[in-house]
């Protein structure tokens, strides 16, 4: 089982942290775990399902999208 926890201004997940914060108000539509923000990238995932909630953005210009990974957490498959 995964193990997320909050400290300061970051989450860590497995032991890997992350710039961000846990959402206690918004859930994965899958599978209803909390949605973790990503700092670096302006952008909500599930950790649980390794999916980001949202699409990246079209602008060329933008200093997130252009950088966020497939994945949110690399090590998960």
């Amino acid at each position: 089982m995964m193990k997320i926890e909050e400290k300061d201004d970051l989450v860590i997940i497995d032991g890997i942290e992350i710039d961000g914060s846990i959402d206690m108000e918004q859930q994965c539509k899958k599978c209803q775990h909390n949605l973790v923000y990503y700092e670096d990238y302006d952008a909500y995932f599930c950790p649980s399902c390794n999916e980001w909630t949202e699409v990246k953005c079209e602008d060329p210009n933008c200093s997130y999208c252009p950088k966020r990974p497939e994945k949110p957490l690399p090590y998960m498959e």
